[in-house]
């Protein structure tokens, strides 16, 4: 039994190891896509770069050589020239050494950029192929997405560093090392061992490091919240008239302590060790200067030679601490990328048909048959066994309690999510057949927390149907949405008509203007007018407007959605009884169905809800 536990934890260490390794390559290769010849230029630079320390160290010794050979004999012409040329020499490579640290960091710097638009891109280019809702609205995967934006720039620009790095390490202290064995073998071997303890702790505060970030990734996000609620234009007027300003600052305060608490206990662990190892890192290297000053002065060695050993073992020890700092640096570097190659792995939520159907225009209609969901196994069922049919050119209105399940039928139409059981139907054949972006192409929808966009006006309508590229058309269809639903001339009275932004702290020309909800709302309507689809889909359409606006608009829709297939959820009666079907929804599922007429002869929930309203007006 042990040797198998034995066998399978090798097994776990070498897929760790080849799955790192699988990662460096990725990070490689992007950086060689993102920006080829920067790339390139930076591996080529940091080879030159790598030889200059020792070429240096070596022409220092030799000057000092010729130095002390003259202060013994006396001057010679000859040794004088040879020293200017070396002077010369040392001065070269010394200017070339730092133009050359110029030019990486230059290069580095664009690849840099090159590379975090690139994963970013990438990353949000993943989270856009997504066609489903729930990865959104699953704290892991949010924190998966968090961290992936963050990890890939700082694991990928980390790790191509180190890459860089290990590199110019390696061939530097393979250069002096291999001086150095040549005149004392066992001071090259103290100067490593010296190093060596620096690999587990270097390991061991990369593992850490992720672990810290993870655990403190809900809390970042909380804080982050919290910000927002503090500073957001969205939130500030409420946050006033509540006096909430102080309790969410103490909130956001508490929240960074603790992740500041974390933050110093960490730094003082690494503060203790590497403290106790740079002493014994200084430590060797006065022992091993002591060792090298003894041999000079007992004439085993020359001047020359104590300025190429100081040389020496001070690089090779900087090269050895550099190389296992990085090896290790890579090792935590790595860890945050994971993430990112997590982000690129997720599934998609809904299922994706490999051949999907062409959806034809909708001719006979929309049927829910026997269709239940849960968001997943643990919670209870939001939707069960639902069934009914809406009818081509007819309207459909939901109606229902709040919670009974009304717009998360509208996310199963859109295909927001996937029913668990039971199919839903658009002329006979199966919407889980058809791609998700064409079926919602056929549909427009306003949906009840619809968004604002901090665009201009005319963009915001614009927006409904980004198909349409040809401007004169585009433009025509615009003031036509905005007609119909009654917003055009609030918007030509605006300070730069439908240019204008509405939004005031996004706008760059201080005219933004920001609109009240009811006309907001409109705004949305005609946004859903401004798409010719096949089923227009209304979540409280009319809710933020005010009684006149409220006439005006349902005397429209009503126009409007005549001979449209539409599905209408309203808690507005005078909206709903005009509606060709009526389904009420009840703890999810459907109790009645039919006309206004029949549902109040029917003397139930329909009834009941419809007398209530009515009395208020009473």
């Amino acid at each position: 039994m042990t040797k198998l536990c034995l066998g399978s934890i090798k097994l776990n260490k070498i897929k760790c190891i080849l799955g790192k390794l699988s990662n460096i390559q990725k990070i490689i290769v992007l950086s060689w896509k993102a920006q080829p010849v920067c790339f390139t230029g930076v591996v080529l630079l940091e080879l030159i770069q790598s030889f200059i320390p020792v070429g240096s160290a070596w022409i220092t010794k030799l000057i000092f050589d010729l130095l002390a050979k003259n202060l013994n004999t006396g001057p010679d012409k000859k040794d004088l020239s040879t020293l200017l040329m070396l002077l010369v020499v040392q001065l070269i490579l010394n200017v070339s050494n730092q133009l050359i640290s110029l030019l990486i960091g230059y290069l580095s710097s664009e690849m840099g950029r090159q590379l975090n638009l690139k994963i970013q891109v990438s990353v949000y280019q993943k989270i856009n192929d997504l066609k489903g809702l729930a990865p959104f609205e699953n704290p892991h995967i949010q924190n998966t997405i968090k961290l992936a934006s963050q990890g890939a720039q700082k694991g990928s620009n980390q790790t191509l560093s180190i890459f860089y790095s290990l590199l110019h390490s390696t061939i530097t202290l393979s250069s002096f090392l291999g001086v150095l064995i040549v005149f004392n073998p066992v001071l090259a071997v103290l100067v490593m061992m010296a190093v060596l303890p620096q690999i587990y702790i270097q390991f061991k505060f990369g593992r850490q490091h992720f672990d810290l970030a993870t655990q403190n990734s809900p809390l970042e996000r909380l804080a982050g919240y919290y910000s927002s609620l503090l500073s957001a234009v969205h939130f500030a007027k409420e946050v006033r008239l509540l006096n909430l300003g102080s309790f969410f600052l103490e909130a956001y305060k508490k929240i960074n302590n603790e992740i500041n608490l974390k933050q110093k206990f960490q730094q003082l662990h690494e503060t203790y060790w590497q403290a106790s190892l740079s002493i014994l890192s200084n430590l060797v290297t006065s022992l091993l200067f002591m060792v090298v000053v003894i041999q000079v002065f007992l004439r085993k060695s020359s001047l020359g030679d104590v300025t190429f050993y100081v040389s020496a073992v001070g690089s090779v020890q900087g090269a050895l601490s550099d190389l296992f700092f990085n090896i290790a640096s890579i090792n935590e570097s790595l860890l945050f990328f994971s993430h990112y190659t997590e982000l690129l792995a997720l599934q998609q939520p809904i299922y994706i048909s490999t051949k999907p159907i062409c959806i034809p225009p909708l001719n006979k209609g929309i049927e829910f048959r026997n269709v239940s969901f849960r968001y997943t196994e643990q919670h209870p069922w939001v939707l069960r066994n639902i069934n009914f049919f809406l009818p081509a050119r007819q309207c459909l209105a939901l109606v229902g309690l709040n919670g009974a399940g009304k717009t998360t039928l509208v996310k199963l139409l859109t295909r927001l999510y996937d029913p668990c059981e039971g199919q839903i139907l658009w002329d006979g054949v199966n919407i889980n057949e058809m791609d998700p972006t064409a079926l919602r192409e056929r549909i427009s929808s306003v949906l009840q927390d619809f968004v604002h966009f901090e665009f201009t006006a005319y963009e915001n309508i614009a927006l409904g149907d980004i198909t349409i590229h040809k401007e004169e058309i585009k433009s025509k269809r615009v003031k036509q949405s905005a007609l119909k639903v009654g917003i055009h001339e609030k918007i030509m009275a605006l300070p730069k008509g439908y240019e204008t932004t509405l939004s005031r702290w996004l706008a760059e020309d201080e005219k933004g203007v920001d609109l009240s909800g009811g006309e907001w709302q409109k705004v949305a309507l005609a946004r859903l007018l401004f798409r010719n689809s096949d089923l227009l889909i209304l979540d409280e359409p009319t809710s933020s407007l005010d009684a006149q606006a409220e006439y005006e608009i349902n005397s429209y829709l009503i126009d409007t959605v005549a001979g449209k297939t539409s599905l209408l959820i309203s808690h507005r009666f005078n909206t709903v009884r005009r509606a060709d079907i009526i389904a009420v929804i009840e703890n999810g599922s459907i109790k009645e169905y039919g006309t206004h007429d029949e549902l109040i002869a029917l003397n139930g929930l329909y009834n009941r809800l419809y007398r209530l309203q009515a009395d208020q007006y009473c």
